[in-house]
């Protein structure tokens, strides 16, 4: 299976309260309001909007991945006031492994209400079914407790610390690093039904 075989056409995904859909020029002002406030960014990897521009810019980018059939995110549309408010997906896939990485983020108005975990959970669910995988890995910075989790939420499994992985607005971060595999995911929702 090609990458551009999943994601040349990413479809629409929809959960009791969201569509999970491409992201476009139009939520600019959207992502703007959340992704402008510093607190909402204190345990990404990037840094908070200064201006429009930059949430222009970071759409520009999604909007690219679409065109170029790479690797993607969905944008996250909250059922109930139509409203931009996060964004849930892949952020790389190796196929020749059937594994990817699982990212999110939320407006921050948004946060404690189970949303990151439904997206997160419908995200999983098409990796499984439509891209075939057989593991999905999440990282988090190591203080970040709300992705945390979300991350055991979901499913999955925390295998350990990878020290100092990443450099983060000047620092070296050490990242959670969980997992969930196929047999686990199929075992866990047969017990379910």
């Amino acid at each position: 299976m090609e990458i551009e075989d999943i994601f040349g056409n990413l479809p629409q995904l929809e959960t009791k309260r969201l569509i999970l859909r491409k992201m476009t020029l139009d939520d600019a002002q959207d992502l703007f309001e959340y992704a402008s406030d510093p607190e909402e960014t204190k345990y990404t990897l990037w840094d908070y909007h200064k201006s429009i521009e930059d949430s222009i810019d970071f759409l520009k980018t999604a909007i690219q991945k679409y065109k170029n059939q790479d690797v993607s995110e969905w944008g996250l549309v909250y059922k109930e006031n139509n409203k931009f408010i996060g964004t849930c997906g892949y952020g790389w896939w190796r196929p020749a492994h059937n594994r990817a990485e699982i990212g999110y983020a939320l407006a921050r108005k948004y946060w404690n209400q189970g949303i990151t975990t439904e997206a997160v959970n419908e995200v999983i669910k098409f990796g499984f079914e439509k891209m075939k995988l057989n593991r999905i890995e999440g990282t988090c910075l190591v203080e970040n407790i709300a992705s945390k989790r979300v991350l055991e939420k979901v499913g999955m499994t925390f295998e350990g610390i990878l020290r100092e992985q990443l450099l983060v607005k000047g620092a070296y971060q050490d990242l959670r690093i969980y997992s969930i595999l196929r047999r686990e995911y199929y075992g866990k929702n047969l017990r379910r039904g």
